[in-house]
């Protein structure tokens, strides 16, 4: 399970409405003078991320709490994102050598089950969302607030 520390900022009929602060390991290492992901990362600055989910905590205002995603299922949609139209891309264009188009076909063909497999995800639509939607585990300990950043200096050589 990947887990994350949001605060609560709001409740309403069953449901709370949860920030959390985006991160990324940038900064973290004795790196981030040099990278540029850095520099990018500083550019953006870090705006919050906000989710409604089931409150099954009975949680108020000010609380803070993990919340989590099971790694199979951000595998799962990074798959879907990333893999998916590289692999259709790959087989249209040699499904486009086998049935003999030239050059730009195999080429149209290629970009057009590109763009399928980019739209693949999107209309699968709230489905694909609910899938990737993170659960409320628990109340925050004391000190539980830099969840996801607290082993990330040993990644970063």
């Amino acid at each position: 399970m990947i887990e994350a520390a949001a605060t609560v900022i709001a409740t309403e009929a069953g449901y709370a409405w949860l920030e959390t602060r985006r991160e990324s390991a940038c900064g973290h290492c004795v790196s981030a003078q040099g990278c540029g992901v850095s520099t990018l990362g500083k550019a953006f600055g870090a705006r919050p991320g906000r989710l409604r989910l089931a409150d099954t905590l009975a949680l108020s205002a000010g609380e803070r709490v993990v919340i989590g995603i099971p790694e199979e299922r951000l595998l799962a949609a990074a798959f879907s994102a990333y893999m998916m139209p590289l692999l259709c891309m790959v087989g249209a264009t040699l499904a486009g050598v086998q049935l003999g188009f030239g050059e730009w076909g195999i080429g149209l063909f290629s970009l057009a089950a590109l763009a399928v497999a980019l739209a693949w995800p999107g209309a699968r639509g709230r489905a694909a969302a609910a899938d990737t939607q993170p659960v409320l585990l628990r109340r925050a300990r004391d000190g539980e607030s830099d969840i996801g950043m607290k082993d990330m200096d040993r990644y970063c050589e």
